[in-house]
């Protein structure tokens, strides 16, 4: 039993980490305040591979790392003003968007179609947070906030999340074989 307790710790904590690394890979979009990052990716790859409540501790780890102070969001970025501006309601959904994403995984299963639902039920999870934080500041309607952070996002983040299982997929059974999954689907 605790050992199995180490393994969620150590591995929420490798998620949170990958999560940071993965958020600075940005690319700035000049029309809005939400940049295109990677950190999607890794959002995804959490609720694919861990079981929603290690997911939900890995993103709230690293949402806590970064209003604390550690550089942690997209452009090193950090601190409780970086979660209540523009972007910050994106970045609150993380933990709701993984654990969502691993609660329908392990309904579901883990055939390929099955995850890139789950995913992209995570990923109106993390739209649906984004989009009421970035009208609460911006007070742009709804089409407003959604031609701003949603509508160039969408298509990109179905790739990513395509993309994110079969990385997951393949992810899933090298953990497996090392005996280092929480739960067997």
């Amino acid at each position: 039993m605790h050992y199995q307790k180490t393994k969620k710790l150590v591995l929420a904590a490798l998620f949170a980490a990958f999560t940071a690394v993965m958020a600075q890979l940005v690319i700035p979009l000049g029309f809005t305040p939400v940049p295109f990052t990677l950190a999607i990716v890794a959002v995804f790859l959490t609720g694919a591979v861990l079981d929603w409540k290690t997911a939900l501790l890995a993103q709230g780890c690293y949402l806590l790392l970064g209003a604390v102070g550690v550089p942690v969001f997209s452009y090193f970025g950090a601190g409780l003003a970086k979660l209540a501006g523009p972007t910050g309601g994106y970045l609150l959904a993380y933990p709701l968007m993984s654990a969502a994403t691993a609660w329908l995984i392990e309904r579901w299963g883990r055939g390929f179609l099955r995850m890139v639902v789950a995913m992209s039920t995570g990923l109106v999870v993390c739209y649906a947070f984004g989009t009421l934080q970035l009208m609460l500041l911006t007070g742009n309607g709804l089409w407003e906030a959604l031609a701003l952070a949603v509508f160039p996002f969408a298509a990109f983040d179905l790739v990513k999340a395509v993309l994110s299982s079969l990385v997951a997929m393949a992810l899933y059974r090298a953990l497996r074989r090392a005996q280092l999954l929480l739960w067997i689907a």
